[in-house]
Parts: structure tokens; C-alpha cells; sequence
């Protein structure tokens, strides 16, 4: 039973990730808001501080990229859940053998790499403008980042998409929520250059953890936490548990309530 239980949880996600690649080629809507302003960020920033060091541009690219790919997180997990509420397919998805956080993952993960094509765009967009690609000390090391990096903006979304459930203003906590997480997080600049307050607050993201960890890979001298990029690490992978945990626990308690009460007409 446990190895079929596996497997369907595995299909169920896969064939989640199917599906909204098969809508976002039939309306890649998502992709505009979270590729033109990135792109627009990446190239005032590089503008404005062009010569100031061999590493900037590192800094413009890894902040408006990250920019592209936190926005699509953001408003796609909101729409992860407010699909299904939107469509009447909420309740009979969470009733189905499968439990529904898998299938939101596999949304939330597709809306992550749709985000890094937005990251990308603005890669080639700001070396383009420079002239060339930046210098990585150890491109291994930040590619392997780079992609735990995702995974945290991932476990972020699937929070994100659990209390949009209980929630009918999804959209209002995006549009305001975007450029504090944007700010909060430290995808812009480091979170240090912050007033001292704002730290414990964006501690309790992935992404503050795991971008910190970025840039000390990337940029040779960054001064950021204190800690270094070895505490950074393990900051992030605690918190990333923690939040797919908590994940885990909110939609087990939605799944409970629409088996009891058939809907979720009151939220």
C-alpha cells in the first residue's frame, strides 16, 4: 500500500506540472508582470552604479532575477489554490485519493522554473547591456545554490498556497506583499543594509537564508550575516523543513474539513 500510495502522489504531482505547463502555453499571462519590471530593475541598477566594481553586475543580476522569480512564486501560489476555488474544483480535488498538497506542489514547482525563464530573460537582457557575463569564483557551487534556492521559494509558495485556502484576498495580500517580500527577503540588496529590526522578520523566510548563502558564493568580499555562508545553509534548510511541514499540517486540516463538511463555502 505505502509503495502505491508513493507512486500516486508522485503521478498526482507530475501530472500537476503537466497541466500547468499546458495553461501557461495557452495563456503565459503570469509571465509579464514577474519578466518587465525585473528586466526594468536589472538595467536602472546597472546603469545607475555601472563601474563601481567587477562583482555589480553580479549584484543587478542576482536581484532582479531573483526579483522575476520571487513575483511568479508569490502570485502563482495564490492562484495555485484560488484556481480550483475560482473553477468549483477545490472540494472534489481535496476529496480525491490523493492528497491535495502534491497536487498543489506540482503547481507551485512549475510556477517556480516558469520564474527562472523570467530570471533568465533578465540575465541575458543586463549582459547584453554590459557587454559580458559576470565572474563566478566557483561556478559549481553557485549553480548547486542557485538551485536550492528554488527549492525554498518552492516551500515558501506551498505555504503561501495552504492559507490562501482560508482566504478569499489572495490577490490584495499579493499586491501588497510583493515588493515587502521583494525588500524583506533580501532578493533586491542584503538584508543588512536594513534597519536592525527588519532582520529577525526576514529571518523567518528560506529565501533570506539562501540568498545570503548566494551571494557569499558569488561575489568574493560580500559582507552579509555574520554567521557566513555555512550557518546561512543551515538556516535555510531548517526553515525550508519547517515550512513544508507546517504546509503538510494546514491542508491535512483542510482535507479533514471538507471530508466532514462536503465544502469550504465559509471561507
Amino acid at each position: 500500500m505505502a509503495a502505491v500510495g508513493t507512486y500516486s502522489r508522485g503521478r498526482s504531482t507530475a501530472a500537476s506540472i503537466r497541466l500547468s505547463l499546458l495553461q501557461f502555453v495557452a495563456d503565459p499571462q503570469w509571465l509579464l508582470p514577474s519578466m518587465i519590471a525585473p528586466v526594468l530593475f536589472g538595467l536602472v541598477s546597472f546603469e545607475l552604479f555601472r563601474g563601481e566594481g567587477p562583482y555589480f553586475l553580479t549584484y543587478a543580476i542576482l536581484g532582479a532575477g531573483m526579483m522575476s522569480m520571487w513575483g511568479q512564486t508569490l502570485y502563482g501560489s495564490g492562484w495555485a489554490t484560488g484556481q480550483d476555488r475560482e473553477w468549483g474544483t477545490l472540494e472534489p480535488t481535496i476529496q480525491a485519493p490523493t492528497p491535495y498538497l502534491y497536487v498543489v506542489l506540482g503547481r507551485v514547482v512549475w510556477n517556480v522554473l516558469s520564474g527562472l525563464l523570467g530570471g533568465l530573460i533578465v540575465y541575458v537582457v543586463v549582459v547584453a547591456a554590459a557587454g559580458g557575463p559576470p565572474t563566478l569564483p566557483n561556478p559549481a557551487a553557485f549553480a548547486l545554490m542557485f538551485v536550492f534556492v528554488l527549492l525554498t521559494l518552492a516551500a515558501v509558495g506551498v505555504v503561501f498556497a495552504a492559507f490562501y485556502v482560508y482566504t478569499r484576498y489572495a490577490g490584495f495580500i499579493q499586491d501588497i506583499g510583493e515588493f515587502a517580500f521583494y525588500v524583506g527577503t533580501g532578493c533586491m540588496f542584503p538584508v543588512v543594509i536594513l534597519p536592525f529590526w527588519a532582520t529577525p522578520v526576514s529571518l523567518f523566510f528560506p529565501p533570506t537564508w539562501a540568498v545570503d548563502a548566494l551571494r557569499y558564493l558569488a561575489i568574493p568580499g560580500y559582507v552579509g550575516f555574520s554567521w557566513g555562508v555555512g550557518w546561512d545553509i543551515v538556516g535555510a534548510i531548517a526553515t525550508t523543513a519547517v515550512y513544508l511541514a507546517v504546509a503538510g499540517l494546514i491542508f491535512h486540516r483542510v482535507e479533514r474539513h471538507v471530508l466532514e463538511e462536503g465544502n469550504l463555502s465559509q471561507y
